[in-house]
């Protein structure tokens, strides 16, 4: 099959994907919030999250592996390493550490930690519900990734992450499997700057709590001694996307370049949305980003989160690429959510 054959199979294949999931996954409102593992839609990667996560279809390098990772194989150093923090609502921080490496014609591969500090709780009880006894524990909220990504051609990319998604608190923990899938097709319908990217996200087994908090002391009817009886707890789904993203890149001189892009998201245990976002580059010197966040059938009162911000800077030193990302996100009941990102490249 030569390229021009491949690059339009891909594409159907894409439409027909998205088409054919989105009735499994369609959005729908009165499930919202009854989701498994919903630390997996903590976004990271300041470039993107300043763009509103639309550049689905455009997004390369290290942020590619939480956002599609198809773009990961476009990176263009040997190995780059990412750390980011970014406080999200009362003191939870949320830390990101990620590695890539180019590894040749088998493409590129990533592995990344997301955890959550959440500080340290009050540990309460029935009989102390204040927290007199001056206890704490602190939970412990994880998601371990992998990545691979390949460039299938001059224009097709693609990616697969598997993820472990751990959650832990005093006496009770549950974890899941998921994996992510990407495309990326650029240049679509040969014009030039133009992209289409596709990814099905957070596919993967239930999250239910088991642990010794879920055991009763019981006896059974006539018998003379006691037993420790487990409760079962309910099982939750993880919050599964199918994502479709168009993006143009246009170069405005040799120093000056707009990017512009929109995605729609489509969520098993949600409402539907659409993202749009634009960055300017100057000079690849200097970034400015903005995005803004539409939640279909959902009242602009209700939406928590509407627009985002970013900014990102980029030098080198002695060979070494240094990037420096700071994307802001509204939100709407809490205060705003603020991602520094540092990012070394090699």
């Amino acid at each position: 099959m030569n390229i021009k054959k491949m690059s339009t199979a891909v594409t159907l294949f894409a439409l027909l994907a998205f088409m054919g999931l989105s009735p499994l996954y369609g959005g729908d409102k009165a499930r919202t919030g009854t989701a498994g593992g919903a630390q997996l839609e903590v976004p990271v990667g300041a470039q993107t999250l300043g763009m509103g996560g639309a550049n689905l279809s455009t997004v390369r390098g290290i942020d590619a592996m939480y956002w599609n990772p198809a773009g990961l194989s476009a990176m263009t150093n040997k190995a780059v390493g990412s750390f980011s923090n970014m406080q999200i609502f009362n003191d939870v921080n949320v830390n990101y550490i990620a590695l890539a490496f180019n590894v040749g014609r088998a493409g590129a591969l990533g592995v990344s930690l997301k955890t959550f500090d959440f500080g340290d709780i009050p540990f309460t009880t029935n009989e102390d519900i204040d927290g007199a006894s001056g206890r704490t524990f602190a939970p412990t909220f994880f998601t371990l990734g992998a990545t691979l990504s390949k460039r299938l051609t001059d224009v097709i990319q693609i990616g697969f992450t598997g993820k472990l998604v751990s959650e832990s608190v005093d006496r009770a923990s549950a974890s899941a499997f998921a994996f992510d899938v990407g495309i990326q097709y650029h240049n679509l319908g040969n014009i030039n700057g133009m992209s289409m990217g596709i990814a099905v996200k957070n596919i993967g087994s239930d999250m239910q709590y088991t642990g010794s908090a879920f055991l009763v002391d019981s006896r059974d009817a006539g018998s003379g001694s006691n037993d420790f009886r487990d409760i079962p707890t309910a099982s939750h789904k993880l919050p599964a996307t199918v994502e479709l993203g168009l993006g143009y890149m246009y170069n405005i001189n040799e120093e000056n370049t707009l990017h512009i892009d929109g995605n729609f998201r489509n969520e098993n245990l949600g409402t539907d949305g659409f993202q749009f976002g634009a960055e300017y580059m100057y000079s690849d010197l200097i970034s400015l980003r903005g995005g803004y966040l539409v939640a279909a059938q959902t009242n602009s009162d209700d939406q928590l989160y509407r627009f985002t911000l970013g900014v990102g800077l980029h030098t080198s030193v002695s060979g070494t690429d240094l990037h420096f990302d700071y994307a802001f996100r509204d939100s709407q009941y809490f205060d705003g959510n603020n991602l520094f990102q540092l990012t070394i490249g090699f």
